[in-house]
């Protein structure tokens, strides 16, 4: 069983990041929908670097 190191969660953070940017700069009429769209996207720079740090080492 493959357990995750520190090393694994190197992209997470930036990926967050990079996500709510992306999806925060989308131009929205209400503070709460533009919120909304950047917890969104920090949430899917979460999961694609998880699959992309876990998917990696199976390309290889």
């Amino acid at each position: 069983m493959h357990y995750f190191t520190i090393g694994d969660f190197i992209l997470v953070i930036p990926m967050a990041l990079a996500g709510a940017l992306f999806l925060g700069a989308l131009p929205c009429k209400t503070e709460f929908r533009h919120n909304t769209l950047r917890v969104l996207g920090a949430l899917l720079g979460v999961v694609f670097a998880v699959v992309l740090v876990e998917g990696l080492p199976a390309l290889v």
